[in-house]
Parts: structure tokens; C-alpha cells; sequence
């Protein structure tokens, strides 16, 4: 058994590693309009939204992350989902629609005052 760490290599910078752990902060009053949400579940959501933006991944990545906002947030029903695991199936890949992106990238924008499509500064 080996027990020495191991080294992994990240092709970002060092200031969008730190950006994606530290997590998208959510405003104030847009917290104050979710109520049902608790601490965790914004938590949860800042490093999701942090990970899509920082985390330099491709499109079934950032699939993958918005499908996870959208449970969080309940915009994906278990008819939803039947349908995203039935493609996989079928294509053996993952993947979103683009009106189900659109979905979860608008309730972001909407609900979080948070822009993904806006280019990172």
C-alpha cells in the first residue's frame, strides 16, 4: 500500500480555485425572498453556481451542476429527471436540453441576482 499523497494537477489559476471553494455569494434581500431555503441549502447552491462559473468545465459538466441547481430548487420534477436518465441511456451521454439549461440558468438570474452567462471578471 502506498500512503504518500498524491499531487493532482489543475489547469486553472490559483484565484479561480479560490473563487469556486469559496462559493458564488448570494445577496442579502434575494435570501430574504427564498424563505423555504435554510443556511445549508444556499450553501449548497453558492458552490454550485461557483463551481459552474470557475471550475473550467465543459458542457456535461456544467449540465451536470445546473441539473443539481435545479433539484435543489425544485425546478426539475421525477418526470424530469425519468426524461434526463432516459437519454442517457439512449446516448450514453449526459446532458440537458437547451430549454431545460434555459430554465435553471433564468430561475438563477431571477431568483439569486446571479448572471451565468455573463463572461467572468
Amino acid at each position: 500500500m502506498n500512503d504518500q499523497p498524491g499531487v493532482a494537477r489543475l489547469d486553472m489559476l490559483d484565484t479561480d480555485y479560490a473563487r469556486m471553494v469559496a462559493g458564488e455569494p448570494i445577496p442579502q434581500e434575494r435570501r430574504e425572498r427564498l424563505e423555504a431555503a435554510d443556511a445549508h441549502t444556499f450553501g449548497r447552491l453558492e458552490k454550485q453556481i461557483s463551481r459552474y462559473r470557475y471550475g473550467q468545465l465543459g458542457q456535461e459538466g456544467k449540465d451536470d451542476i445546473l441539473c443539481d441547481i435545479g433539484l435543489t430548487a425544485d425546478l426539475l420534477t421525477r418526470s424530469d429527471m425519468e426524461e434526463i436518465h432516459q437519454r442517457v441511456r439512449e446516448t450514453g451521454r449526459f446532458y440537458l436540453t437547451a430549454s431545460e439549461r434555459q430554465q435553471i440558468i433564468n430561475w438563477v438570474k431571477d431568483e439569486l441576482a446571479i448572471d451565468l452567462t455573463r463572461p467572468i471578471s
